[in-house]
């Protein structure tokens, strides 16, 4: 009956069982994530009523494991926080109980540099995630299957060789009748199979790659590879060959484009494995190639995709500057006459209402202007072409000046501003209106949902890294933890009591991230419903400027 493990918990008996008696093979889940992990071994405990499934969320602890265990099998998320997929499979591979096991990791394609990495590590196979439970189950059988006649070869060979001690007719014996299950054993298997030695010679070759060439599997044995199976495979091959015989090392995961006797062609995942002698020299080379076709046209269609999606993503944020700056000029007249008319610059217009309304034309089309800048901004900043304006900012001034700029709307909220200074702050090398736009973003932000007789801080410490930290605290209504993602993703707007009261296209927060990016630093908020919100703003120690670099950027 399949066992499912949690976290570090032995769910199996000592893998040495399965190695005796292979009866129940053992497969070593490792994934930092306990819902990958929890769906990846019962995958595996499905396999087969028999088979013996370990899991583990830290790479470390299943290298433990595996000090003293051999597996049949090893699927292996790639990024983890404590070691990646290739450096797992490295470690793998340096053990002798496990040099061979296969190993099958679960990444993305746009990992693409961390999938060649874990071949050159020793990576049997990948799965893209998220990935199709039949082709899941079909895989790993069929590394599973390859695991045990491999097991099966090696134990035959222990046996023969044993055997072929005693007298050359049993030694003849056990050969031919190695020689008839090794072929029934290969033919069975849906993946080409061949055998060279140093002259470019086909030893063995089985049915599936005979019948992929259009060759004569019964009378390919004893022939050049390219009478064989053509000109072009056979280079190709015994090139990689010519690599296998002199390292005599594994030579793995290499992806061939071949065309077979119909002209399809086809992509195949490559393993060259050194067979060696008794004087210990590589005599031959076994080549076993797995048809990963349709795997590849599964990448091909998610690289169009994404190119696809990218291609809108550019006429998106082209289109929105192009917009913004199209609504800028009308929205700049409409508040330069609605000022003329509420100053009634051009004589009284009567009825007082009139100067209400052009009151609120002129504060709506401010509010739209102010939108459609950050919309400007956000479009400027994906396409690249933010570039930051940099100069000596001296940061206590910039802290008072960004305060005076809320203050009419705090008073008008009742919320109280406070500007927090105990330590000697640094100048900046930075861009003093970027600087101000994320001080001003975070700090409307936090009289918006503040309520009234509230307070927000804004206070500015010296980091131990040398950098500066800036922090606006507020004693608003807060948010769960949850919400958090959304407060900083671009148009996020989080339901709250003071929704209604505050309209805002929910862009505050991710400009200011992306400009304390742009400065080399980072934005932080902390939350809690009922308790309000911290934001931190932590910039790097080069944008802090000593008296010395001060003096040399003033006179440079």
């Amino acid at each position: 009956m399949g066992s499912l493990a949690g976290s570090g918990a032995l769910a199996v008996a000592s893998s040495n069982q399965s190695q005796n008696s292979g009866a129940m093979p053992v497969i070593v889940i490792l994934d930092d994530r306990v819902t990958n992990r929890d769906i990846l071994a019962k995958l595996a405990a499905s396999l087969d009523e028999n088979v013996l499934v370990q899991a583990f969320g830290d790479p470390i602890a299943a290298l433990d494991w595996l000090g003293e265990h051999a597996p049949d099998l090893i699927i292996t998320d790639y990024k983890m926080p404590a070691m990646d997929g290739a450096a797992f499979i490295a470690e793998v591979r340096r053990r002798p109980a496990c040099a061979d096991v296969p190993i099958i990791v679960v990444t993305v394609y746009e990992d693409q540099d961390f999938r060649y990495k874990a071949l050159e590590a020793g990576a049997t196979d990948f799965l893209l995630s998220p990935f199709d439970h039949f082709e899941f189950k079909t895989r790993a059988n069929n590394l599973l299957t390859l695991r045990r006649q491999q097991q099966i070869i090696k134990r035959r060979a222990t046996v023969l060789e044993q055997k072929l001690r005693t007298t050359s007719h049993l030694r003849k014996e056990q050969l031919r009748e190695s020689d008839e299950k090794l072929r029934l054993i290969t033919n069975s298997i849906a993946a080409m199979i061949c055998v060279t030695d140093r002259a470019g010679t086909c030893i063995f070759a089985n049915e599936y790659q005979c019948e992929f060439f259009g060759a004569d599997a019964e009378t390919a044995a004893g022939f050049p590879m390219n009478e064989v199976f053509g000109k072009a495979y056979a280079t190709r091959h015994l090139q990689l060959d010519a690599k296998v015989f002199e390292s005599g090392e594994l030579l793995d995961g290499v992806e061939e484009t071949h065309s077979g006797r119909d002209d399809e062609r086809r992509t195949f995942q490559t393993t060259k494995t050194p067979l060696f002698d008794a004087q210990g020299r590589v005599a031959n080379v076994v080549t076993v190639a797995i048809d990963i076709t349709e795997r590849k046209l599964t990448e091909r269609a998610l690289q169009e995709a994404k190119e696809q999606a990218e291609a809108g993503n550019r006429i998106k944020t082209e289109f929105l500057a192009s917009m913004s700056h199209e609504l800028r000029t009308p929205l700049n007249a409409v508040i330069g006459f609605a000022d003329i008319m509420r100053v009634e610059m051009l004589g009284p217009i009567g009825n007082p209402r009139y100067r209400e309304y052009s009151e609120d034309i002129r504060a709506s089309a401010e509010h739209l202007l102010a939108i459609i800048d950050d919309l400007l901004d956000i479009s400027t900043i994906e396409a690249g072409r933010l570039v930051l304006k940099e100069e000596v900012v001296k940061l206590e001034q910039t802290l008072r000046e960004s305060l005076r700029v809320l203050a009419p709307r705090a008073t008008e909220a009742g919320v109280e501003l406070r500007l927090d200074c105990r330590e000697a702050l640094p100048n900046l090398r930075a861009d003093s209106r970027r600087l101000k736009q994320i001080l001003i973003s975070v700090l409307s932000n936090g009289v918006a949902f503040t309520p009234k007789g509230g307070r927000v801080t804004l206070s500015a410490v010296n980091a131990e890294n040398g950098g500066v930290r800036l922090i606006v605290i507020d004693t608003g209504h807060g948010m769960a933890e949850a919400d958090i993602p959304l407060a900083k993703a671009r148009f996020g707007r989080i339901e709250t009591a003071a929704k209604s009261r505050h309209a805002g296209a929910g862009l505050g927060l991710p400009l200011a991230i992306e400009l304390a990016r742009l400065h080399g630093g980072r934005l932080d908020i902390s939350s809690r419903p009922g308790e309000g919100t911290t934001v931190t703003v932590d910039l790097p120690p080069e944008r802090c400027l000593n008296e010395e670099a001060e003096a040399g950027g003033a006179t440079g």
